[in-house]
């Protein structure tokens, strides 16, 4: 065989395992868990623990609550962003599971009355918008199963 047909195929054999690499790279990523956003009737939520109050908004500048809510499904927990019954500018993120038991509770401070929420594949984080466009982001692993 001639040293330059050799030299080529082992190039193209080279680049052919490269590809399959990255092909493999990019199906093992687009099979990883997404954090995705739904909005649901807003009398659809599971029960609320105590202090807490489903507050949605119709829009950011308003009081005028909406029809829908939205809510986060990661992992097999679904997360409602509660208000607090005192109005302190925070939301309670509750995780529920499929029976709807709670497994997690957390306040973040920042923004109250949940109006929008947009999951960020690039940065695997959720943005919560509220009330005056306020907005915090929490990051996807702390929404999944503890």
């Amino acid at each position: 065989m001639h040293p330059r047909c050799s030299l080529y195929g082992r190039l193209i054999v080279a680049a052919v395992a490269a590809l399959g690499a990255a092909c493999a790279a990019g199906h093992a990523a687009a099979q990883e868990p997404v954090a995705t956003v739904e909005f649901v009737p807003a009398n659809s939520n599971p029960p609320v623990p105590a202090g807490l109050k489903v507050t949605c908004l119709a829009n950011p500048d308003t009081t005028q609550p909406s029809n829908t809510c939205p809510i986060v499904k990661y992992k097999g927990i679904t997360t409602w962003a509660y208000s607090y019954i005192d109005n302190r500018v925070s939301l309670a993120l509750v995780g529920y599971d499929s029976a709807n038991k709670v497994v997690s509770n957390v306040e973040k401070p920042g923004v109250r009355y949940v109006f929008d929420e947009l999951s960020s594949l690039h940065t695997k984080t959720v943005l919560f918008v509220g009330q005056s466009k306020q907005w915090i982001t929490v990051p996807w692993s702390e929404l999944g199963p503890k």
